[in-house]
Parts: structure tokens; sequence; C-alpha cells
């Protein structure tokens, strides 16, 4: 609001000279008139004309309210004092406190116009790019991992594949013989072992094999491996095929699912039951994203979880949903829901 009066008094105080100029030229007899009983009439014309100027420039606007603010709001802080000031010049130009030539008045009004496009641009430019940045870093953090990963599984399968066959001879020795008690001791010692190669990090691969966004694909994997070594237990769901509507952008996508996960973790961890269940599933025409996680507290207001929102545990916690709201924002499609019970909290995200 701030920024449609402060860009407001900035094009009039370019548009009103040049119309009473206007006016002057035109009508020389009525210009006098005009200009003592006909503001009303001129403040009117600066509305029709600098009202579509408004609507050219509000997306831009938005943009740069919903990347700046939430990442530097003393930034935009001040750049509000800076707005709120050409709002007192343009005042102070109709009822003068300190008096201002008209020319003045007009180069400020374009200067003004000047900054607040170019200041709007910039910074918004630099914060989707340091977004971006570090959203890509983050990205290739955990595809690397999960890559890292597979070839770990890939060698570990090798050399099963070289060991199984000294086993099954070992087996067989023992089986031949008809000792059961020397049969058992190699079932103990040898078999029972290679056990180990189907622990959590396989059998979290094989439930992802269903995501086919490889980005949000190593991201999950990344965050329930988090999830595992701080002793929780993760379930992930993905029955069938899965891949994210392409209306909404991959990396949207993936800070989503990271805000959600995190804030599982966070309060999965502090809870006695430690638990996270994961799932993505398509139902109708619409795309599920759902995460529950337990929780300390038996219920947890959900009005925590909205609004202003000061965080259940940690200020890194509020900035998180306050992200996620912002991001959501711009997917009017998008439907999210909250619910808690029971020692538990569940997020849904539905892509219409």
């Amino acid at each position: 609001m701030l920024f449609d009066i402060g860009i407001f008094y900035s094009v009039t105080a370019v548009l009103g000279p040049i119309i009473a100029a206007l006016i002057q030229s035109i009508t020389p007899a009525f210009a006098a008139p005009i200009s003592n009983t006909g503001t009303p009439i001129l403040f009117l014309i600066e509305i029709i004309i600098t009202l579509p100027i408004l609507k050219k420039i509000q997306p831009a606007l938005n943009y740069y309210s919903k990347t700046v603010l939430v990442q530097a709001p003393v930034l935009v802080w001040l750049f509000n004092l800076f707005l709120f000031f050409r709002i007192f010049l343009g005042i102070n130009y109709i009822n003068p406190i300190i008096k201002i030539s008209a020319p003045v008045h007009m180069l400020s009004g374009l200067l003004y116009v000047i900054i607040i496009v170019l200041f709007t641009q910039v910074t918004a430019k630099f914060y989707r790019y340091k977004n971006l940045t570090i959203s890509q870093s983050a990205e290739l953090t955990n595809l690397q991992s999960y890559t890292s990963h597979i070839e770990t599984m890939y060698d570990d399968l090798r050399r099963f594949r070289h060991d199984y066959k000294n086993v099954l001879l070992s087996l067989e020795g023992a089986v031949s013989s008809g000792n059961i008690k020397e049969v058992q001791d190699i079932f103990q010692r040898v078999v029972k072992p290679t056990n180990t190669n189907l622990d959590d990090q396989t059998a979290v691969l094989s439930h992802l094999e269903n995501i086919e966004n490889i980005e949000i694909k190593s991201l999950v994997y990344n965050k329930v491996m988090t999830a595992i070594n701080d002793h929780i237990d993760v379930s992930i769901e993905v029955v069938e095929p899965f891949k994210i509507s392409p209306k909404v952008k991959v990396t949207d996508a993936v800070r989503i699912i990271a805000i959600l996960f995190d804030n599982a973790i966070n309060a999965a961890k502090k809870a006695p039951t430690k638990e996270i269940n994961f799932s993505l599933f398509t139902k109708g025409s619409a795309q599920y994203i759902v995460i529950r996680n337990s929780t300390a507290e038996e219920k947890i207001d959900l009005h925590m979880l909205d609004g202003n929102f000061k965080g259940i545990s940690s200020g890194k916690h509020s900035l998180g949903l306050r992200n996620l709201r912002i991001i959501l924002a711009s997917y009017p499609f998008i439907q999210h829901n909250s619910q808690s019970a029971n020692h538990s909290v569940t997020q849904e995200i539905i892509i219409h």
C-alpha cells in the first residue's frame, strides 16, 4: 500500500505541472480559475492517468515484496521511510509548510520514480539470484549425497556377489555332512550378517524409485537420512510414479518439501515417539504432498502455523513457515491443510 501511495505521489508530482502547463497553453483564460477552484478536477485527471501506470508495475512490486521482504526486512523498512518522505513532499506541495517551486517538485517526483523502479528491480533480481544459487547448491549437495550412496550400494552388491558363492559352498559342506550345529553356526556367522546390506538406507532408496524428479528424489533422500541419523523412525510412501505438476516450479516444490521436512524433523526429535511419515500420491487430478510427524504436545494450536507465527521451538522454524506461506502465495491453485491430534501434526499440500 505504501508503495502505491509513494508511486502515486511521485507520478503526480511529474504529471501535475505538465497538466497545469497544458491547460495554460490550451485555454489561458480558464487556467487561473481551474488553478484556484479546480484542484479536485486536476486530482481526478492525475488519478485517471496514474492508475494504469500503477497497474502496469504492480506485478513487479508484488514480486519485490515477496522476494526481498522475507530476506531483508530492515532494508525494506528503510526504503518505506524513503517512500513516506515522498508522501510528505506531495502533501507539502499542496499545503506548503516549506515552499517548493513547481520545477523542483516535478524533478523530485521524476527522481523518485527512477529510484523506485531501479531499487525494486535491482534488489528483487539480487535476492532472486541469491535464492537460486542457494537452491542449486542445496540440490547439488543432495544429488551428490544420493549418488554417493548409490555408488556405495553398488560396491556392497559387487562384494556380496563375490562372497555369496563361498557362503553357499560353506553351507553345502555342512549340509552334506548332516551337521545341523555347523549349519546353524555358519548361518549365524556368515549368512545373517549379509542382512546388513538391507539396512535403512537401502530401504529408503527402494521407496524413492517412483519419484521421477531427481531434484525431489535427492532432497527427500537427504532429509530422510538426516532424520534416521537423529534416531527418527521414517516411513516413505510413493506407491506409483510421481512427477510434480508442471504448473509448479521444481525449485519451489523442493523448497516446500524441504521446509515441511525440516519442521517435521525438528518437532519429531523432541517427541517421546520419534516418527515421520512422508507420502506423495495422485488422487483424481490433484497431487498430494503429505508429511506427518510426532510431537511432544498432545495437540498443537494450528493458529501457530498461520498469521503472526512466532515459532514452536525456534526462529528458524518460524522463518521456514513464513517462507512457505510466501511461496504458496504465488500458487492460488495449491491448498495447504494442517491438522494436529494424538501427539502428531499432519501437513498436507494439494496441487489442484
